[in-house]
């Protein structure tokens, strides 16, 4: 499916992004942790499937994903370590489906490790991005780094992307913060058992907490400017839920961003 629709379903951007295909195992799989309703897994199965077909058909040779394509035309000639480490986790929890309706798919999982291995040992196969804060913490948020790795990692650019009490800045070098990228940096603190940091930084998401209960996508300090202008996304809202319930174990999917030894997602 299309980057971006229209409220009236029309399509804003054509683009095809490898990320935003395969997150739909990311969120059928927190779907069956929650309710464990196995008809709405058999019912979306088809889609799941195609859609990671789909994903993989992006693939290089290195085990890398290609990041986008636009409608009808070659992919785009490089990868994303943000992209890449995301979708690493939606191949694991669409193969945890596929074992959950018995429709095997080892492959997946065969594709996750690929990744996980350029990640931690070619990482130069990634088009680089080390500005951004998402390249920083989703190696370990998406559970491609675990131990002494991830918290070695986390530790190393912690200065350079966490300004102060305000959270976590988009990109290193402005003094944007963005809630959604400081919710999703505590959930990648969560993972590594670091609960006092995780809890820092969600705490700090408070500044952008609006009255009725939304969230400002970014401030840019020291002024508080709101950027974008009066946005309140959806997207970022859904990154609070899902950083909170890590911490406090809301939900039954609580622990899909936790991993075990072996890096598979810890279901309960």
């Amino acid at each position: 499916w299309s980057n971006y629709f229209n409220s009236d379903e029309s399509i804003e951007d054509f683009k095809l992004d490898s990320n935003v295909c395969a997150y739909v195992g990311t969120g059928l799989w927190h779907h069956w942790l929650c309710n464990h309703d196995v008809d709405a897994l058999r019912n979306f199965w088809p889609m799941l499937e195609r859609a990671m077909t789909w994903v993989l058909q992006m693939r290089l040779t290195n085990g890398t994903i290609l990041w986008a394509r636009e409608e009808a035309q070659k992919p785009w000639n490089y990868a994303l370590l943000t992209g890449c480490s995301s979708i690493r986790h939606a191949l694991i929890c669409a193969a945890n489906i596929a074992d959950t309706l018995k429709s095997p798919k080892p492959e997946w999982y065969e594709a996750a490790a690929k990744i996980d291995l350029a990640i931690r040992e070619t990482p130069f196969v990634f088009e680089p991005k080390e500005r951004w804060a998402m390249d920083w913490y989703y190696p370990v948020l998406s559970g491609s780094m675990t131990g002494a790795v991830a918290k070695s990692r986390l530790e190393e650019q912690f200065e350079t992307f966490v300004m102060q009490d305000h959270g976590v800045r988009c990109v290193s070098d402005e003094p944007w913060i963005t809630a959604s990228e400081t919710a999703e940096c505590s959930m990648a603190f969560s993972a590594i058992g670091d609960l006092d940091t995780a809890q820092f930084l969600l705490n700090t998401t408070s500044h952008h907490r609006t009255c009725d209960g939304a969230y400002l996508t970014g401030l840019v300090y020291p002024d508080k400017v709101v950027f974008p202008a009066d946005e309140t996304s959806a997207y970022t809202g859904a990154a609070i839920i899902l950083a909170a319930d890590s911490l406090y174990s809301i939900s039954p999917a609580s622990r899909i961003f936790r991993y075990d030894d072996q890096n598979e997602i810890i279901e309960s």
